[in-house]
């Protein structure tokens, strides 16, 4: 009879260990989910779009650190040329700005930096050159934060922007119709 009741003893304890496991594995998934979810939340986020501004004809890069932290020695790169206007020169050419060539220290919170592309008919026009002003384009950002690294490619797609017009502001609109009765007067 003691040796049924060791071995149920020892078969309880053998099933008490491993539902402890269990749970310690579940707690240390638990624990690894919330560190990830804690790292999304503070981490810096780069993000790369086109951008139109109202009441302007103009097709804009922006690039922003929308996180909570600073992107550490970011770096930019360009898979294709582009020409801001459709001027074939060097200093207009976006690849060969410093923001895209060389490191940047540490892009903080909230910063932002904008480009000038072209306007719609450059882009899209009877002469517009792909090789000069690419409808569509990559960009790659590579930064840092913590111990990690991460590489991030953006394409830049302006070709659902054609035929549209770009953002009305209405208060300007307002203002530009005030301004033009006073003139009158």
């Amino acid at each position: 009879m003691i040796e049924v009741l060791t071995g149920l003893l020892v078969f309880i304890t053998g099933l008490y260990a491993l539902f402890t496991y269990k749970i310690l594995k579940a707690n240390q998934s638990v624990v690894t989910e919330m560190q990830n979810q804690n790292e999304a939340l503070r981490r810096p986020y780069i993000v790369i779009s086109p951008a139109l501004f109202p009441n302007n004809i103009i097709f804009f890069l922006r690039i922003r650190n929308t996180g909570l932290t600073a992107a550490e020695n970011l770096r930019l790169s360009l898979d294709k040329n582009f020409y801001e206007f459709g001027k074939i020169e060097d200093r207009c050419n976006l690849k060969s700005f410093k923001a895209f060539n060389d490191p940047i220290d540490s892009f903080v919170p909230g910063a932002e930096m904008t480009f000038y592309l072209a306007q719609s008919f450059v882009v899209f026009g009877e002469n517009a050159n792909p090789e000069v002003t690419p409808s569509i384009f990559t960009i790659t950002a590579e930064y840092s934060f913590g111990k990690k690294t991460v590489v991030e490619k953006t394409v830049i797609d302006l070709r659902p922007y054609a035929h549209s017009s770009p953002p009305q502001d209405s208060i300007s609109y307002e203002l530009k119709k005030i301004r033009e009765i006073l003139a009158k007067k």
